[in-house]
């Protein structure tokens, strides 16, 4: 008899302990690229460069091939993907450089709340700064930024993510689950001058889009900015080698991502899908089976919500996203849920630079997308209220070899169709055929054959807002135009915010605030 009711003790200290193990909380990794295209992951067959580490979390893992950020600027994109709301739902968040309110709860402050270990390096949410109302620390949560080296080449940020990693690693509690943003500085410009000899892809082979000139200067510093991609591809395998080194792999939901497009003109701080259009690809080899792609339009108020729901917890009633859970656990590919048709993106504000007043924002399905655009101030001019574009789009432009060339010839017949596309003021509206022109470069806005596709998608545009609240549909845009002021007197008193949220500036002879 008591040996039957031992047999039958450990039995049930077995299932427990089995128990446990499955319903143990994942650990959460994000790995978020500054400014990369979904295009230039090898993942998708259009990269101009491998990217063999992106490609291991897609193919062991859901590549999502209509992934997009909430805006084409870091600060709100960042927000949204932290808070789990549209950029337009933050107040003073939805602009950069501003603050993002103390009263959006963060995915680090809803995961440290019921124990996980969180933190993040490179660069967390920002630029922006600190106010009375805002944030006191940063939204992405505690830093681990210590471990630098030394660059292997210019344009590359002296943080040693991996090192950092493993640092939190190590400082995390026994049976602690953990929280990490990993926030490459890579690939934004700078970028070192000759880092294209690097890449092992001859220039004449790199893929341009349609709306820049294709000259030699456009196709090197495209090189240049290719290799920090690949150099953050390699950055992301270091931090994965050391996720299965320390046997956490199995259980940690991965999630791969860049927080806007690539930054040329037309890309970043636009939203066609140059700009707006990111990577993501996720896994998690416990609860996710892989070898998937899926093509349901999700977006970065989608991850908040998937990443609590996969911790157990609720989603907080005020996300405007959906948690992804259902699609990851499934088995499914191709559209796995039918209402994921389409997706919502747009900009308030990227600062002094063109689009200088141009807020818009669009709407985008399977084949087509709208956009609204909410001023048609000239990019590269004076803007309506009387400001003038900063001369940092000047020298990120020369980088191109774009603008220069664009504004010394804007007639000449060779040069006239890029000079409408960067430069020229835009319609009211815009209507693209994505599948047909996947540049986005032709306008249809104003073809009689296509006005019901229009009307279509600006009814379901403006629905999309009057339900998630847009001050531009709703007519209140008190709170923004006072922010981005606040911003402008800030930035005109000499204080310079960009740099401490940027690991690659030497931050030492800054003014802040």
């Amino acid at each position: 008899m008591m040996r039957i009711g031992l047999h039958r003790l450990l039995a049930a200290l077995l299932l427990t302990s089995a128990a446990t193990l499955v319903a143990r909380p994942p650990n959460v990794l994000i790995v978020i690229n500054d400014d990369q295209s979904w295009l230039e992951c090898g993942a998708y067959g259009k990269s101009s460069v491998p990217t063999p580490h992106f490609d291991r979390v897609a193919k062991d893992g859901v590549l999502f091939r209509h992934g997009y950020c909430s805006a084409p600027s870091c600060a709100p994109a960042r927000a949204a993907l932290l808070t789990g709301r549209n950029f337009w739902e933050l107040e003073q968040g939805a602009i950069i450089q501003a603050w993002l309110p103390a009263r959006f709860a963060t995915l680090p402050e809803r995961l440290t709340a019921v124990g996980y270990h969180a933190g993040y390096t490179g660069k967390g949410w920002g630029p922006g700064v600190k106010e009375p109302t805002g944030k006191r620390d940063d939204p992405a949560g505690k830093a681990w930024n210590t471990q630098r080296v030394k660059a292997p080449r210019k344009g590359i940020s002296p943080v040693d993510y991996a090192a950092n990693f493993k640092e939190f690693l190590a400082a995390k509690p026994k049976d602690s689950p953990f929280y990490f943003w990993a926030g490459l500085t890579e690939p934004h410009a700078p970028w070192g001058p000759d880092n294209h000899k690097e890449i092992g892809v001859d220039l004449k082979d790199l893929k341009l889009p349609e709306f820049l000139p294709d000259t030699k200067g456009v196709r090197i510093n495209r090189a240049n900015y290719l290799y920090e991609v690949q150099h953050a591809d390699r950055t992301l395998g270091a931090i994965l080698r050391l996720l299965e080194e320390a046997g956490e792999l199995e259980n940690t939901l991965v999630i791969v991502t860049a927080d806007n497009g690539t930054p040329v003109p037309r890309a970043k701080a636009n939203v066609y899908d140059w700009g707006v259009h990111v990577p993501l690809a996720m896994m998690w080899p416990a609860r996710a089976p892989g070898g998937r792609t899926v093509t349901d339009f999700v977006g970065f108020p989608d991850l908040a919500p998937t990443i609590l729901e996969a911790a157990g917890l609720k989603v907080a009633p005020e996300m405007t996203g959906r948690s992804l859970l259902p699609i990851l656990a499934s088995k499914s590919e191709g559209r796995v849920e039918g209402t994921r048709d389409f997706t919502v993106n747009g900009l308030e504000w990227h600062g002094n630079l063109p689009p200088v007043d141009i807020a818009a924002r669009m709407i985008r399905d399977d084949r087509f997308q709208y956009i609204v655009n909410y001023s048609a101030t000239a990019r590269g001019e004076e803007s309506e209220s009387g400001r003038k574009p900063a001369a940092h789009f000047e020298t990120h432009s020369q980088r191109l070899d774009t603008l220069p060339i664009i504004r010394a010839y804007p007639d000449r017949p060779d040069i006239r169709p890029y000079y409408d596309l960067i430069l020229a003021p835009r319609p009211r509206e815009e209507l693209y055929d994505c599948v047909a022109d996947p540049d986005q470069v032709r306008n249809l806005a104003d073809k009689p054959e296509f006005a019901d596709i229009k009307q279509r998608l600006r009814a379901r545009l403006e629905a999309y807002q009057r339900q998630t609240g847009d001050p531009r549909i709703t007519g209140d845009m008190t709170l923004f135009t006072e922010t981005q002021r606040y911003v402008e007197k800030r930035k005109a008193a000499g204080y310079d915010d960009d740099a401490r949220h940027d690991p690659k500036a030497d931050t030492s002879k800054q003014k802040t605030k």
